[in-house]
């Protein structure tokens, strides 16, 4: 998975991250953290990925990825207790045991930036090449750490998506600069052989996130060029048609979750999270009165969210030099906050799962 090398470029470079984690990284043991429902969160600049336990937020779990500057993760993907964490301009891929809190072992590219991935079943993995504009298909028991299997997509793949054994590429289409040369593109892949079954263009630019949603549609996220608002393309996955491109979804937008009744949390580093009904096509909380955290009467941003089993969403916030990065906790319904959980530097993508 929140998964968008843009928005990173800018956090980093525009801001000094405040604050550190409460829990030192961990060294090989077996550990009983494991139980009930656990947040998880990449730390960008934080160079972990830290988990939380949701009933005691306090009890954290700190996995180090790597000490260089080159390790830059913003997203990973979970499979029962494994999750793969690519590590950005370390063009690799670290695989993690989280009952044992370690890294097993590392997939590598060539060069290039790593940013998406998914599993496309247990032992499957597909990750993205965000700068050398392909994917690359590893098996976690395969005897080689190099990403050799691979396919070409469509320039700057940012994201990917798995349904029905399909591998959904999102790509933004960016200049070396960064910034947009035309409408993003989604590349269809065989999940198991890599072979391209269709590609397609977005309706608008810098395409950087995807979800899937319960009705079996592609929800892609627009994040455009960070001055005017962000949209949302909706498409068949099946064909790749565009259904239909909605708009208004805050300024800068570059993460989606998308929970079991159809309501989808899209996030801006600028705006806040915008919550949208794919069901009735309206807004629950709109960019006007996103979820934020307000200080002085800004708006302090989203990197992500994600929902727990009782509809609670759970947001990270990156951090300022003025501010320390939070985890902010709001109730299902009133959507007030009732938490701010402190997990490292740099916090960008979350899920919240069940062991």
């Amino acid at each position: 998975m929140l998964r968008f090398r843009s928005l990173v470029a800018v956090s980093v470079a525009g801001f000094v991250i405040a604050g550190c984690s409460n829990s030192s990284p961990s060294g090989p043991h077996t550990t009983p953290f494991l139980k009930g429902h656990i947040g998880l969160v990449v730390n960008s600049t934080g160079r972990a990925l830290t988990m939380f336990q949701l009933a005691a937020p306090k009890n954290t779990e700190v996995i180090a990825l790597g000490a260089s500057a080159t390790v830059t993760p913003v997203g990973f993907s979970l499979k029962g207790t494994t999750a793969i964490v690519p590590l950005g301009d370390a063009a690799s891929t670290a695989v993690i045991n989280l009952k044992t809190a370690t890294i097993t072992r590392y997939f590598v590219f060539s060069s290039g930036n790593a940013t998406g991935q998914a599993f496309v079943d247990d032992t499957t993995v597909i990750l993205a090449n965000a700068t050398s504009n392909y994917v690359g298909r590893v098996t976690l028991d395969q005897a080689a750490d190099a990403i050799t299997d691979t396919a070409m997509v469509a320039q700057s793949p940012t994201d990917i998506q798995v349904a029905n054994g399909n591998a959904y590429v999102i790509s933004a289409v960016l200049n070396a600069q960064g910034s947009p040369t035309g409408v993003g593109a989604v590349t269809k892949l065989n999940g198991q052989t890599l072979a391209v079954l269709a590609t397609a263009q977005t309706t608008d630019s810098n395409s950087s996130a995807a979800a899937i949603g319960p009705d079996g549609r592609l929800y892609v996220v627009n994040t455009g060029t960070f001055v005017n608002q962000s949209t949302i393309t909706v498409m068949d996955t099946a064909t790749l048609a565009v259904i239909n491109t909605y708009q208004g979804f805050g300024i800068g937008a570059g993460a989606i979750t998308i929970d079991a009744a159809g309501l989808a949390y899209i996030s801006s580093f600028f705006s806040g999270t915008v919550i949208w009904n794919t069901v009735t096509h309206t807004f629950v909380r709109s960019n006007t009165n996103a979820l934020c955290v307000t200080v002085g009467g800004n708006c302090l941003g989203a990197f992500g969210a994600a929902t727990d089993a009782a509809g609670d969403v759970y947001q990270t916030f990156f951090g300022t030099q003025a501010q320390a990065p939070y985890v902010y906790v709001y109730g299902h319904g009133s959507y007030a906050v009732t938490d701010s959980i402190a997990v490292g530097q740099g916090p960008t993508q979350i899920r919240i799962a069940t062991f």
